[in-house]
C-alpha cells in the first residue's frame, strides 16, 4: 500500500507518475489505453522537455488509471508577489455591506398518497 505523498512541483508530480507507472510494472502505451488518453501522450507528458503539461482533462484520467487521488490542496501566498499584484490592482470603489439573510420558509409539509400536489400554502 502506498503511502501519502506530498507533491510540492510539476517536476515532482511528473516523478512520482513514472514511480507509480514502474510499481505496476507497466508502460506508457498500456496506461494511455486504459485511460483512454491518445496514443504517445504519457510520454509527453513526463517529458522533461514540458512536450505536454498536465491539464483538466489529462491528469484526473491519468490518475484514475493508476489509483491515485489528490486529497489535500494547500494553497501559500508568494508575498514577493502578492506585494506587486496589491500595487497593480484597483481598490474597491465602494464598501462593500453584508445583507441580512432571508428567513427560509418550508412550504412542504408530510401528506397522503392523494395530497401529492398540495402544500402549506394551499391550506391558508
Amino acid at each position: 500500500m502506498m503511502q501519502p505523498v506530498i507533491v510540492e512541483s510539476e517536476a515532482e508530480l511528473r516523478a512520482l507518475i513514472r514511480n507509480r507507472i514502474a510499481e505496476f510494472g507497466t508502460t506508457y502505451g498500456a496506461v494511455e489505453a486504459y485511460a483512454g488518453l491518445p496514443e504517445s501522450y504519457v510520454a509527453k507528458l513526463m517529458a522533461p522537455s514540458r512536450i505536454r503539461r498536465f491539464g483538466n482533462r489529462s491528469l484526473p484520467l491519468l490518475l484514475q488509471a493508476l489509483a491515485l487521488g489528490i486529497a489535500k490542496v494547500e494553497f501559500v501566498e508568494d508575498r514577493t508577489l502578492a506585494a506587486k499584484v496589491r500595487k497593480r490592482l484597483a481598490p474597491r470603489r465602494r464598501r462593500r455591506t453584508v445583507r441580512p439573510e432571508a428567513p427560509q420558509l418550508c412550504i412542504a409539509a408530510p401528506c397522503e398518497q392523494d395530497d401529492l400536489f398540495r402544500s402549506k400554502i394551499e391550506e391558508r
